[in-house]
């Protein structure tokens, strides 16, 4: 499986790459919304997007959105340290196929990585 983590914070992307490495998976790191759209663009092999919610330029929401329109069967989990700013509730209602907060469990982070891969879970979410 391939991971594209979207997180402007380095340590934290340091870290939830090593989580997923540790699964076995392969993680690829953008600094921005505009940097993961260039990836996404231009790949066709990432699995599932994790993006932080607060970011500069293009957040997590709006990423969600132009994702859905270039690839609407990727599955993308927003994660936030922020829950005021934004429910679960909302995530999903947008089409977001996991919802993390932050700071999490390393085993929850992963589990939510890998049941967002699921096909079963890709086919509800187009």
């Amino acid at each position: 499986m391939k991971v594209l983590l979207v997180e402007d914070d380095p340590a934290m992307a340091r870290m939830c790459a090593k989580l997923i490495h540790r699964r076995g998976h392969l993680a690829v790191i953008a600094r921005s919304g505009e940097d993961a759209l260039r990836i996404v663009s231009g790949s066709d092999d990432i699995d599932v997007v994790v993006s932080d919610v607060q970011m500069p330029e293009i957040d997590g929401i709006q990423l969600l959105a132009r994702l859905q329109t270039i690839k609407n069967t990727l599955p993308v989990i927003l994660m936030t340290g922020y829950g005021h700013l934004v429910s679960s509730a909302q995530v999903f209602s947008l089409g977001a196929a996991g919802y993390i907060m932050k700071p999490f469990e390393p085993d929850v982070f992963v589990a939510c990585v890998e049941r967002a891969t699921r096909s079963e879970h890709k086919s509800a979410a187009s």
